[in-house]
């Protein structure tokens, strides 16, 4: 096939096999395709493209095009998928170096194709977490001291038969956020009121009042929240903890982040796979007061 070059743009005379195929778009008696389409069928050897001054090579198609929607395109083609350039679908291009809002990554599934360095593309599926726990629990009021930012109390089993805090001899050792929840739905009972002790979180805890609310909205979804600090996030999740004797692995990690780089990105998902975990993003809403969550896995095509 000839086509040839004028203002950005390959013309052909029609060829309903590319059509076919996903390539360009109708135009007059012939067919244009745009510069990545060109280069990607110069360089497969199905072109020769034409201008001017005679025959013009892939790279001054290249020149032309989007680099990274270049790679994207031309990988998943080689993959079998044939991508219209289009309209990539839920395809989104991106380079590693770009940085992106977790809102933005909220408004629907996508797969990420995130092209690195060295021109080679890898995907990553995000989608809208919905799930619920069902951890259940049956407690009785209790009391416990509130001192240098944590609660202590002598009653062992909210951690043995609910994971709750640590178990430090005959004492069981509550976080701040343990704690507060445990106050507001009635269970624990402290010396100080609960605002004393939120305003204490604010002072001491960097974005304390943000983190409080994710920690309670997972409880109100019938998670066991814990600590995940040594998985490099801010929440490791349990579905359900029916006591610590038989204590399964936690199945996500949370990482709270208001925008995230594709470096970031896949060393979040890279961590959280190598402990058998999903990682999620918590989505703010601009208006409202419902928090919502965003999975990110890796994939392949």
């Amino acid at each position: 096939m000839k086509g040839y070059l004028k203002n950005g743009v390959v013309y052909l005379d029609k060829f309903q096999r590319l059509l076919s195929r996903k390539f360009g778009e109708r135009f007059e008696d012939g067919i244009k395709l745009l510069p990545e389409e060109s280069a990607y069928l110069v360089q497969k050897g199905s072109l020769e493209v034409f201008g001017k001054e005679g025959a013009i090579e892939f790279e001054e198609l290249f020149e032309l095009s989007d680099p990274i929607k270049y790679f994207v395109f031309e990988d998943l083609r080689e993959r079998g998928v044939r991508i219209n350039f289009r309209d990539f679908g839920e395809y989104f291009p991106v380079f590693e170096t770009q940085i992106l809002k977790i809102n933005e990554l909220g408004r629907g599934r996508m797969k990420l194709a995130i092209v690195d360095s060295e021109a080679e593309v890898t995907y990553f599926l995000v989608e809208k977490f919905s799930e619920t726990g069902t951890h259940e629990e049956e407690l009785k009021e209790f009391y416990a001291t509130f001192t240098n930012g944590f609660f202590v109390t002598d009653y062992t089993d909210l951690y043995k038969n609910y994971f709750y805090g640590s178990l430090k001899g005959n004492k069981v050792v509550l976080s701040l956020y343990e704690g507060l929840y445990l106050m507001n739905l009635g269970f624990l009972l402290c010396q100080i009121d609960d605002e004393k002790i939120f305003q204490y979180g604010i002072k001491h805890i960097p974005d304390f009042e943000r983190r409080y609310r994710i920690y309670e909205d997972l409880r109100k979804r019938k998670f066991m929240v814990k600590t995940g600090f040594k998985f490099g996030s801010d929440f490791r999740i349990y579905e359900s903890v029916k006591s610590v004797s038989e204590l399964k692995h936690s199945k996500y990690l949370l990482k709270i982040r208001d925008s995230v780089s594709m470096k970031e990105l896949a060393c979040d998902v890279r961590l959280a796979n190598a402990v058998n975990k999903t990682i999620l993003y918590p989505i703010f809403p601009e208006k409202g007061n419902e928090i919502g969550y965003i999975s990110v896995k890796r994939v392949r095509i």
